[in-house]
């Protein structure tokens, strides 16, 4: 024969007999449309949506950490020509090296930054103004679009005053000069100032007297210009650090016309050039925010592509690229969580088509065993399959693209995931089809002797043994790699596909192991049921039994339901780190960093609402006793505020942690230690480095108690050490517990305090849990965890139907002996449930394992922001909901099967039954 008879004999007629068959079945085959639609969808979906929330969690960080992310060059003053000479144009000088420094960034680098906007100011000093003390010092603006950025609401903008020149022989230390300079409304107010006052000018690097005299208040325009970081007492007076006896702090702003007359009076040192580049979150994307870090961390490491025309190198100031790095380990955590959900997406789909495709040839089963008889080869079976699934793929890829593009514009993003569950559905009725008719009508020749069959049968299950073997021995493997190595890629950093199926594997592996186990456990369920007298369990044990020699169903469930129950465990594992992660930084309701006084803990202590204040003062890499050479931390704590606090929290309280507050000794504070402590005490006398001197030591036991660095620690009480001491020892750290906590702290303006800032539970939690990488990742467990039920349902719905008709010929030989429609629900229903069950036990057990496994692979710390590492927390939602979505798709099987078979013809059916 011919290579074009052959040819034509494999597609001759196929469009016509694929034509006739796609219109008697035109409803499966919009079903199975519909579903590959929604299946590629979701799998192109997925990781668009993850991109999408790795950009926006690149923008959120940069937002959030201004000022911290902003790119500032750093210079001092200008060496003038001749000391004591006004420098004629200093505002347009200072323009002119923002743009040369602009101009000197990277190309790559430039691209990502704002226009430059520039700030001079000076140090802060203390001046006496009419109300008292004030710490003042003066700044110069210039932003980044040239507008003014205040409005004058009193008096006059700043003019250039006459010039004062030195007498013969008059040093310039002697000569007196005058700047006219502007105050803000509430800066005046503060300070009591008017129009037309003096105030002495003292910052460092002075070369002359200087005087500033008050000429204009103004209001700044827009607060939040970022010209203004780091002017804050510029824009409006602020409290003023506390024990300086100063009544507020409050900047006064010079204007391009009298800069000069401030700068004649300074050294270059005495004045500070910013020029601040902001970050453009807008264009930032993740992929991007990589080059960006790694951009600025070189020019920070050397900066002199901006040298100046006067050979000055300013300073790189930034926390950019520590931001952005921060969050690329971030980022790498919740990739690889996503990674894995994309696979089991891809793979319960897969599955579900392939579910769906032996659907549709278990109904054509007698046309294609019919069409083999008439002497159709497997090919042409095969093509005629092809040439209906190709055009029904081909049409629900397109629905699926065009959806994608109206729900995310983005075009970039991986196209694998959807071109696998298309290839399935390609594929799948085609193979299946061709599988089927070759096991019928094949010709295919069997040895007489039975040793020799033996021995055939012998080979086919040796060769399903190694298959079996083999997915058992990739499954073993990938779980030793990611948990050696983490689900990325050690060369590219990128996702490693086969370590992120790991789940999807040993469900594999737990499918072939409960395939061995369901046939005998059947088999025994049967010998029971023929036991006793009800007949519709003894057909469902039989028909079970044969049902589950086909372990597709088997895997697409047990896969679902492991990866459901992992989804709902991941989630329910981030939710309370979440809330761990901001018990263990918090460490109470509310924290203040930074010094805070006595009087103003005892007043947080009397709020309403407050049940406990600890304020503790920690000092590192303290000597402790004498040439021990023994370094520890010092904990100085509150001491029996702390063991309430513990107490309330449920963490173990040492005995005599609450007593150290009792000294029995005036020269001796009563301190805990670490164990490893214990043989330097009894060695050396129990002293310990505090301020500038040994502090004596009476120790009264151990403690677990460490620092921060987990150093050996040395606890004692605050006031104690205090008083052994002779000098004040203010607080540091301060933990408030109490529903009135925030409250207390808002009241007393604690957070106004110069060097203090305050964080709250609620607030780290708040922050946290909005940032977009975070919720977005969450988002995505949940609904990942909801998809994936669905695909539970779907899958079981198409395993019930699969079966159907041949389940029906079987019912209507009962309906004959009296069978009554609720026992022949029953039968079908107990004709699935032992592979449901084993397919929940199974994937419930992969599931709890899963998440424990690979804890430190998954990188759920970025999720949950816990410093000492995440643990798994077990709990039963997740098998409810797949418990609870088994039982759904059951029931829907069952009813569909139930409705479709009301109006059969019992004669018909009995004589199909007996062909």
């Amino acid at each position: 024969m011919s290579l074009t008879t052959r040819v034509r004999t494999v597609v001759g007629a196929g469009p016509l007999v694929t034509r006739r068959r796609a219109a008697t079945d035109a409803g499966l085959l919009v079903l199975t449309g519909a579903l590959a639609a929604a299946l590629v969808l979701v799998a192109l979906l997925a990781p668009r949506l993850v991109m999408s929330v790795a950009d926006r969690g690149a923008r959120d960080v940069v937002e959030r950490g201004r000022p911290g992310t902003d790119v500032i060059a750093e210079v001092g003053g200008v060496d003038p020509p001749v000391a004591g000479v006004r420098p004629p144009e200093p505002a347009d000088d200072l323009r002119r090296d923002a743009a040369t420094i602009s101009d000197g960034v990277p190309a790559t680098l430039r691209g990502y930054l704002t226009d430059p906007m520039t700030t001079t100011t000076t140090s802060a000093w203390y001046a006496q103004v009419p109300a008292g003390v004030a710490a003042g010092r003066v700044g110069h603006v210039l932003p980044s679009d040239g507008s003014d950025p205040v409005r004058w609401v009193a008096g006059r903008a700043p003019a250039l005053l006459p010039d004062v020149q030195p007498a013969e022989g008059q040093p310039l230390a002697d000569l007196q000069r005058h700047v006219e300079v502007g105050v803000s409304v509430t800066g005046a107010e503060a300070m009591g100032l008017e129009l037309g006052d003096e105030v002495v000018v003292k910052p460092g690097g002075l070369l002359t007297r200087l005087t500033a005299v008050v000429v204009g208040t103004y209001e700044v325009v827009d607060p939040d210009d970022p010209v203004w970081s780091g002017l804050a007492d510029l824009v409006e007076a602020r409290p003023a650090p506390r024990g300086t006896g100063a009544i507020a702090a409050a900047g006064f702003l010079v204007s391009d016309a009298s800069l000069p007359d401030l700068l004649v009076a300074l050294a270059p040192t005495g004045t500070t050039t910013q020029v601040r580049f902001l970050a453009r979150a807008d264009q930032l994307t993740a992929d991007g925010a990589e080059t960006l870090a790694t951009e600025v961390a070189a020019l920070s490491a050397d900066p002199t592509p901006l040298r100046l025309m006067d050979a000055r190198v300013p300073l790189i100031k930034t926390g950019l690229d520590d931001a952005l790095n921060a969050y690329r380990d971030r980022l790498a955590g919740a990739t690889a969580q996503a990674s894995v959900l994309l696979a089991g997406l891809v793979a319960v789909g897969a599955l579900t088509l392939l579910l769906a495709a032996r659907l549709l040839v278990e109904r054509r089963a007698s046309l294609y065993t019919l069409e083999r008889a008439r002497g159709a080869s497997v090919a042409s079976v095969g093509w005629r399959a092809l040439l209906e699934s190709v055009p029904v793929t081909t049409l629900a890829c397109a629905v699926a693209v065009g959806a994608l593009a109206v729900l995310v514009p983005r075009t970039g993003g991986a196209w694998w995931p959807g071109a696998a569950v298309a290839a399935v559905g390609v594929l799948a009725p085609a193979v299946l089809a061709a599988t089927l008719v070759r096991r019928s009508w094949t010709g295919r020749r069997v040895p007489a002797n039975r040793a020799d069959r033996d021995r055939l049968a012998a080979r086919r299950r040796t060769r399903r043994l190694v298959a079996e073997l083999t997915l058992l021995a990739l499954a073993g493997g990938a779980l030793a790699s990611v948990r050696a190595r983490g689900l990325l890629a050690s060369s590219t950093g990128g996702v490693d596909w086969l370590l992120a199926a790991t789940p999807v594997l040993l469900a594999g592996a737990s499918t072939v192991l409960v395939s061995h186990v369901l046939p005998p456990a059947l088999r025994a369920l049967r010998r029971a049921a023929s036991r006793g007298p009800a007949l519709a369990g003894l057909v469902a044990a039989a028909r079970a039994e044969r049902a589950s020699r086909t372990a597709i169903p088997l895997l697409t469930l047990t896969v679902a339901v492991a990866l459901v129950v992992f989804s709902g465990l991941t989630v329910a594992t981030v939710d309370r780190g979440q809330q761990r992660a901001a018990d263990v930084l918090v460490g109470g309701d509310v924290r203040v960093d930074g010094p805070v006084d006595d009087a103003t803990l005892d007043a947080l202590r009397d709020a309403p609402g407050v049940t406990s204040v600890v304020g503790t003062r920690m000092w590192v890499s303290r000597t402790f006793g004498i040439g021990s050479g023994v370094d520890v931390t010092l904990l100085a704590v509150d001491a029996q505020a702390l063991a309430e606090l513990r107490r309330s929290a449920g963490d173990p309280v040492e005995p005599g942690l609450a007593s150290l507050g009792e000294q029995t000794s005036p020269t001796a504070a009563p301190a805990l230690i670490s164990p490893e402590l214990e043989r330097v005490a009894e060695a050396f006398a129990p002293q310990v480095w505090a301020t500038d001197v040994f502090a004596p030591l009476d120790v009264q036991g151990t403690t677990s108690i460490r620092g921060d660095d987990g150093a050996p620690t040395v606890v004692v009480d605050r006031a104690v050490l205090a008083s052994v001491l002779g000098t004040e020892v203010p607080a540091q750290y301060t933990r408030l517990l109490g529903p009135g906590a925030v409250r207390a702290v808002t009241d007393l303006a604690v957070a106004e305090t110069p060097g203090v800032t305050v964080l709250s539970r609620e607030g780290w939690l708040e922050d946290w849990t909005s940032s977009p990488l975070t919720a977005g990742l969450r988002t995505l467990m949940v609904v990942s965890q909801v998809a994936l039920a669905l695909l539970a349902v779907v899958a079981l719905v198409l395993t019930v139907v699969a079966t159907a008709r041949d389940r029906r010929r079987t019912l209507h030989v009962l309906r004959t002996l009296g069978l009554d429609p609720g026992t022949a629900r029953r039968l079908s229903a107990g004709e699935v449930l032992p592979l449901t069950v084993a397919a929940l036990l199974a994937g419930s057990a992969i599931g709890f394992v899963v998440p424990w496994l690979l804890l430190s692979a998954l990188g759920l710390t970025a999720l949950t922001g816990e410093p000492d590492g995440t643990h798994v927390a077990f709990t039963w939602q997740p098998v409810a909901i797949a418990v609870g979505a088994l039982l759904a798709g059951l029931w829907v099987a069952v009813e569909i099967e139930a409705r479709t078979r009301r109006d059969d013809d019992l004669a018909v059916g009995i004589r199909e039954a007996e062909r």
